[in-house]
């Protein structure tokens, strides 16, 4: 590996933590643990993406709520803080206004307020209540006057002439904590990581190659098992391929009705590389050999990562 390739190696991996360490940052950050889950709460500025925004048009109050801080930031329909309330930690939070109470539950637990003020009501089992579970939010571009809307942290209310105006405003810094952005980063990092892995592999397949078999295209490999294993990594990059291009095309045309065969793809190369791995540990091979085996691992790795990315393509497309 030449200096450059190394520096470069050396980036995509300070790349790729560096999105995994801010992402974790930013999760310890928005988690909350409240014990004190019955006194009202000061306003909640910790980076957590707004999970839904509530609605109470008889107390002219909104109530934008967090997932995993389990926490309610309460504010008039001007946008003036009222009052916020917190949960113990909770996981797979839902949000609901019911009979004048705001109610922080999850499959296990509730926790209910008086929707008005905040005032603690009672913590009960979520099966002795008549719950939704609703946690979908319907995303729309056509906005109705006086309604309020959200993205992933900001609170808007829709004006007259179909625009929005800003009721409950967050800094830009808090996208530098975003789960979603910080996994992007240390995918870029991986992705760099794994392509100068592959052009290294390829190089040296090509160096092997020529050295072994200069007049032909294809390498004979003595070991019986090893050319299975050989001929198992190109049929299956193959298939990677093959389904990432139907894919985006399905995803195009037939709103992204392959993307579940990412379950099956995913489950067998998990299963088939752990045993064809432990295949390769009992196996005696050339130092040339190990080469060519070792470029189409590389490959079939590669491919999947393409398969992988073709279902968020054909996601976006659907």
């Amino acid at each position: 590996m030449t200096s450059t390739k190394r520096i470069l190696f050396v980036v995509f991996i300070l790349i790729f933590l560096t999105g995994i360490a801010i992402g974790l940052v930013g999760r310890s950050m928005c988690t909350r643990d409240n014990e004190n889950y019955q006194k009202v709460q000061v306003e909640l500025f910790a980076p957590d993406e707004i999970a839904t925004v509530l609605h109470d048009e008889d107390l002219h109050q909104i109530y934008v709520c967090y997932n995993d801080a389990s926490y309610v930031n309460v504010y008039s329909e001007e946008g003036r803080f009222l009052w916020a309330v917190s949960t113990p930690y909770l996981r797979n939070v839902y949000f609901e206004l019911s009979n004048n109470q705001l109610i922080v539950y999850n499959s296990a637990d509730a926790y209910i307020y008086d929707s008005s003020n905040g005032t603690f009501v009672e913590k009960k089992k979520s099966d002795d209540i008549d719950l939704s579970y609703d946690w979908e939010n319907e995303y729309t571009d056509e906005f109705q006057d006086g309604e309020f809307y959200f993205d992933t942290y900001q609170v808007y209310k829709a004006q007259e002439d179909g625009s929005l105006a800003t009721v409950v405003a967050r800094s830009w810094w808090y996208w530098v904590f975003n789960f979603g952005v910080c996994w992007c980063v240390s995918f870029v990092g991986a992705i760099g990581m794994g392509t100068i892995i592959f052009l290294e592999k390829r190089k040296e397949y090509r160096k092997t190659q020529k050295a072994i078999q200069p007049s032909k295209h294809s390498i004979v490999i003595e070991n019986r098992k090893a050319r299975f294993i050989l001929k198992y990594f190109r049929i299956t990059s193959i298939i990677h391929v093959i389904y990432a291009i139907l894919d985006i095309v399905f995803g195009l045309l037939l709103n992204g009705i392959l993307c579940i065969g990412i379950l099956p793809l995913a489950i067998h190369f998990i299963i088939s590389n752990i045993v064809i791995w432990n295949m390769l540990d009992h196996i005696r091979l050339t130092e040339d050999e190990q080469t060519i085996i070792d470029y189409w691992k590389v490959c079939e790795t590669g491919t999947f990562i393409i398969a992988f990315l073709s279902v968020i393509v054909a996601a976006m497309l659907a």
